[in-house]
């Protein structure tokens, strides 16, 4: 509704120069829409409002034609520089705010904007009640994939790996790389509606064929750890350290499993 009503505005002041200003000397005044039109809608903005211009001078009459058509072709290359630029400009400052929150490699959010989520969400829980959960992700043998398969494949299993996670997870739910093959889901809800979903996400990762050179495929799987605030750790930092416990149990038993601490203190594994 608000660009509509833009787009009404400066519409009509175009039409108000053209058929009153224009004849008292004001048509400078045309390079109001055209370039408030570049700003906003880059360079088609600029050319829809010069290609509107062209059809009201065709209905309209004025003595100054060539000094309003001389106007006219300025401001059109003014609008569609400057929409340009803006358009530029624009996308410099997505893809910096984008780097600034993201992992480059896998899209997913760095540690920075996972320690402000998860500090936002206890927050909440602190506040509002109810509980968050944290799942902690390793690759196994990520180390011995590498080796074997190089670099290039390592970085394509954590593509892949993120990109399973964001398609499984909840829109409420926050994914992040935490740091070279680990991953973590924060999951605002109860623990065992957080083990459920790291178990999926578990199974959905195992189904993964990576592709390793020469037309071959390797799987991969993930360790999980869980665990929950309030009900398992009282502040962040033995939030952390808690699921990261139990994501070496996890590696100790086996590994490709989820590991839980229940109410009871003692680590089981599924």
């Amino acid at each position: 509704m608000i660009i509509l009503g833009m787009v009404c505005i400066n519409f009509f002041v175009l039409w108000l120069t053209l058929k009153v200003f224009a004849q008292a000397d004001f048509w400078p005044l045309l390079a109001a829409p055209i370039l408030v039109s570049a700003w906003f809608f880059y360079e088609a903005g600029a050319v829809i409002t010069i290609a509107v211009t062209g059809l009201l001078l065709v209905q309209t009459s004025f003595e100054k034609n060539g000094t309003i058509f001389i106007a006219i072709a300025t401001f059109a290359v003014l609008g569609v520089m400057l929409g340009w630029g803006q358009r530029r400009q624009r996308r410099a400052h997505r893809h910096i705010l984008r780097s600034s929150l993201t992992d480059s490699l896998t899209g997913l959010y760095n540690f920075g904007t996972l320690m402000e989520c998860l500090d936002r969400e206890i927050r909440r829980v602190d506040r509002y009640g109810g509980a968050v959960t944290v799942v902690m992700f390793d690759i196994d043998h990520f180390k011995m994939f590498n080796d074997r398969f190089g670099h290039q494949a390592g970085n394509e299993a954590l593509k892949a790996v993120a990109s399973t996670l964001r398609k499984q997870k909840r829109e409420s739910d926050i994914i992040a790389r935490f740091g070279g093959e680990e991953f973590i889901l924060i999951f605002p809800g109860k623990e065992a509606a957080g083990v459920e979903a790291a178990r999926r996400m578990r199974k959905a990762i195992s189904q993964i064929r990576v592709p390793v050179g020469g037309g071959a495929t390797s799987e991969i799987t993930v360790s999980a750890g869980v665990a929950c605030y309030p009900n398992g750790a009282t502040s962040k930092e033995e939030l952390l350290d808690k699921v990261d416990q139990l994501l070496y149990a996890s590696k100790r038993k086996g590994r490709n499993r989820v590991s839980v601490a229940p109410a009871r203190r003692r680590l089981v594994a599924s």
